[in-house]
C-alpha cells in the first residue's frame, strides 16, 4: 500500500473530532509554507486570509456570506491554534460520550457563526467600535460553544486541574467572567465571538437538557434540502424522458408519412431538440 493510501486511511479511522482537528491543522500549515516560499524568494507578502477573514462592518458581510464560517478556520499564531485545539479536544471527547459525531459539527459550526454575528453587530452597533479597523479569525467561538453546551448539559461533572476536582459550571462560570472581563483591555473583537459561541452553547445545552433536541432541526433541514434535490432531480428525469417519447413518436410520424406530415408544433419540437 502506498503512503498515500496509508494517510488517507489513517484518516478515516479518525472520529469527527480529530477530523475536525486535521482540518484546523492544515488550514495552518498550508499558509504558512507559502509564507515561507515567500520570503525564500523576496515575493511581497499578501494576506492570504483577507477572503476568508470576517469583517465587522455589515456590508462587508453582504458581500462576503462565506466568512461567517471561513473565519473560524484560520489561525494566526502557533499557540492560538494549539489551545483552541486542546481545548476543543478535550470537551468535544466529553461531548461525543454522549451525542452523535454529526450533532457535535452543528454545534461547532453554529457556534462559530453566532460568534461571527455577535461580533459584526457589536462593531456596527456600539459607539466604543466606531472607526476601528478589525477583523475576526479563529475558531475560538465554537470551541467556545462546546465547552459551555458541557458546562450546561452535565455542569456537575467534573475536570482534573491540578490536583483538584472542578465542576465544569465552574470552569463555565470563570472562562465567561474572563471574557467580559478582557473586553475593555485587549482583543476584544476576539471576546465578544466567545461569548457569542458561549450563548449558542448555552442555549443548545438547555434546550437539550430540558429534553429538546435542537440538533433535529439542522437535520430536518438537510434531510428537506436532500429531499427536494432529489424531487428535482426525478422532475429533470422525468422531463427529458417526455421530451424523447416526444421526439421518438415525431421520427416515426416522419418515417410512415414523411416530414410534411409534421403538425407545424411537431416541427418546431424537433427542431428545438436538434439544438439540445
Amino acid at each position: 500500500m502506498s503512503n498515500y493510501y496509508k494517510i488517507i486511511d489513517k484518516y478515516r479511522q479518525l472520529n469527527i473530532a480529530q477530523k475536525i482537528i486535521f482540518f484546523n491543522v492544515i488550514l495552518f500549515v498550508i499558509p504558512l509554507i507559502v509564507f515561507v516560499f515567500f520570503y525564500l524568494f523576496e515575493i511581497p507578502k499578501i494576506n492570504l486570509y483577507y477572503y476568508f477573514e470576517l469583517l465587522p462592518n455589515i456590508g462587508d458581510l453582504f458581500f462576503r456570506p462565506w466568512s461567517l464560517i471561513t473565519y473560524g478556520f484560520i489561525h494566526a499564531t502557533v499557540s492560538h491554534l494549539f489551545w483552541n485545539m486542546f481545548l476543543f479536544y478535550y470537551f468535544s471527547t466529553l461531548f461525543l460520550n454522549l451525542f452523535k459525531g454529526d450533532y457535535l459539527v452543528a454545534l461547532f459550526c453554529s457556534g462559530i457563526i453566532a460568534g461571527g454575528l455577535l461580533f459584526v453587530f457589536s462593531y456596527s452597533f456600539f459607539p466604543v467600535f466606531g472607526g476601528v479597523n478589525s477583523s475576526l479569525i479563529g475558531s475560538s467561538a465554537g470551541v467556545i460553544s462546546v465547552v459551555i453546551f458541557m458546562c450546561t448539559y452535565s455542569p456537575n461533572s467534573t475536570l482534573r486541574i491540578l490536583f483538584f476536582d472542578v465542576k465544569l459550571i465552574y470552569v463555565g462560570i470563570v472562562l465567561v467572567i474572563f471574557d467580559l472581563a478582557q473586553l475593555p483591555i485587549s482583543n476584544s473583537g476576539g471576546h465578544i465571538a466567545h461569548l457569542g459561541g458561549a450563548l449558542f452553547g448555552f442555549f443548545a445545552g438547555t434546550k437539550m437538557k430540558n429534553g429538546e433536541n435542537i440538533f433535529n432541526y439542522f437535520k430536518k433541514f438537510t434531510s428537506s434540502k436532500i429531499k427536494k434535490n432529489k424531487i428535482q432531480i426525478l422532475n429533470n428525469s422525468n422531463l427529458k424522458n417526455n421530451k424523447q417519447n416526444k421526439i421518438d413518436r415525431i421520427l416515426d410520424k416522419i418515417n410512415e408519412s414523411g416530414f410534411d406530415s409534421l403538425t407545424r408544433e411537431e416541427k418546431k419540437a424537433l427542431n428545438e431538440a436538434s439544438k439540445d
